[in-house]
């Protein structure tokens, strides 16, 4: 019972927050990108039994940031992330052997919000939430390359939760690891364009895109 309470009594102590300077930083994250498709639909008058969540897709991208850190262990940033490219396979009936593929590029600028907090004096661990827009370049086919579906780019309001770790390697440089969900929302292509398909110019494929990342990053105070 004493352990317990001194634990109790200790544990909001380590984690105050981080008192490292405040002023400007830049970033640099490397990440393991998993971009994954729910509620995935073929809008076509004969479709139906569409698989809904294809096979997630891995890839690898980067980022880059500018920030400012205030005192108390709040930081604030302007995040690009580079792109990202997916491809997802999906069957519907009543053509059980047509695989559409559909095809997307993604990158994103996010305004993100981060709250630290001390273990030791150079380790601390932290919270973050992002907010901001992800641009989305869709495309696909059914069954060939030459089933074409039309290009389309749209700009979606992206928003991102996150936990991560660091370590203070000098009064400037601190190295991390960390996760993060992003949600980039609904997204198709553009129409079929096969000349012989009825109703073509209805028939897009859709989806809502998702993204989780696994990430190094090494960050620099000016």
């Amino acid at each position: 019972m004493k352990k317990t309470l001194l634990i109790a009594a200790i544990l909001p102590a380590m984690l105050t927050a981080t008192a490292y300077a405040d002023g400007f930083y830049g970033s640099v994250k490397m990440q393991h990108a998993l971009q994954s498709l729910s509620g995935s639909s073929l809008t076509t008058p004969g479709a139906d039994h569409r698989t809904a969540n294809p096979k997630p897709n891995n890839d690898m991208s980067g980022s880059l940031a500018l920030g400012y850190a205030f005192d108390g262990g709040w930081r604030l940033e302007g995040e690009y992330t580079g792109k990202t490219e997916s491809q997802f396979n999906t069957q519907w009936s009543p053509l059980e052997n047509s695989v559409n593929n559909m095809q997307t590029n993604t990158q994103r600028f996010m305004f993100n919000g981060y709250k630290d907090f001390a273990v030791t004096d150079t380790i601390s661990v932290y919270g973050m939430a992002g907010i901001g827009m992800g641009n989305v370049k869709s495309v696909g086919y059914q069954t060939n390359p030459e089933g074409d579906f039309s290009h389309n780019s749209q700009n979606n309001l992206a928003y991102s939760l996150g936990v991560g770790a660091d370590f203070k390697v000098t009064e400037k440089i601190t190295l991390g690891t960390g996760y993060r969900y992003v949600n980039m929302g609904n997204i198709q292509t553009g129409r079929n364009l096969l000349a012989n398909n009825v109703n073509g110019d209805k028939e897009t494929m859709k989806g809502k895109l998702m993204e989780q990342n696994l990430f190094v990053e090494a960050r620099v105070g000016f």
